[in-house]
């Protein structure tokens, strides 16, 4: 995976996504509103014109491709992203994934097929967290990726070690949401487990990483 790769599969992406929209939107009455939003638990909770709707996940290809093409050109610390090409990489390819499961989201709406929307973005969700969470670890700090605080940026072993904790309870958590959502759990229990690893992912990490720049500095140690 390379980011010529994934440019290209960024730009069969957009074409793939306007087939797709096309097809069902052709299916559907002129005045039919689709959902654009869900809440926490997946529900829908905003709605627009099919057209709107179903031309989202091809808009969103657009946008995540050119910022992540011309991301290198804009990071200060390129040394440092060119160092983190695992968490770059993944981090596009992820968001691509997730453009595709609005598709099929929206598209089993459109049709009634009855797949079970919630669980399928909150699934995808998982599986985003989980490969994201896997190449946090093995960045090095960068102001538009990764784990960033005013302590993380401030200091390289923070950022590391902040990462790495970062890295292992993202993947946690994107793993539980992923399981959750395959097990006949109710709606609440799914809930608490998705804010919970949510919570915990983002939170602990963050705490830390104020924790362990105060300490560098308390010691005397230099910035990096």
């Amino acid at each position: 995976m390379t980011r010529r790769g994934l440019l290209i599969a960024s730009m069969i992406s957009v074409a793939g996504l306007l087939a797709a929209g096309t097809a069902v939107g052709t299916m559907l009455p002129g005045d039919a509103r689709l959902p654009i939003h869900w809440n926490l638990r997946g529900e829908p909770d905003q709605y627009a014109g099919k057209w709107v709707a179903l031309s989202i996940p091809a808009a969103m290809t657009v946008l995540i491709g050119l910022l992540f093409h011309f991301l290198p050109a804009i990071e200060p610390r390129k040394q440092n992203l060119a160092r983190s090409q695992g968490l770059y990489l993944w981090a596009w390819a992820s968001l691509l994934l997730t453009a595709w499961s609005i598709m099929l989201v929206l598209a089993s709406t459109a049709l009634a097929w009855g797949l079970p929307a919630s669980r399928i973005i909150l699934g995808t969700i998982g599986v985003v967290l989980a490969l994201i969470g896997n190449q946090l670890g093995k960045s090095r700090s960068m102001y538009l990726v990764g784990l960033r605080t005013p302590w993380t940026l401030d200091d390289e072993e923070v950022w590391i070690r902040s990462n790495r904790l970062a890295g292992k309870l993202i993947v946690a958590a994107g793993l539980a949401i992923a399981i959750a959502v395959l097990l006949p759990i109710p709606p609440g229990v799914l809930d608490v487990v998705v804010i919970g690893g949510l919570a915990i992912g983002a939170g602990v990490p963050i705490v830390h990483s104020f924790i362990m720049w105060r300490r560098a500095r308390r010691s005397g140690q230099p910035s990096e």
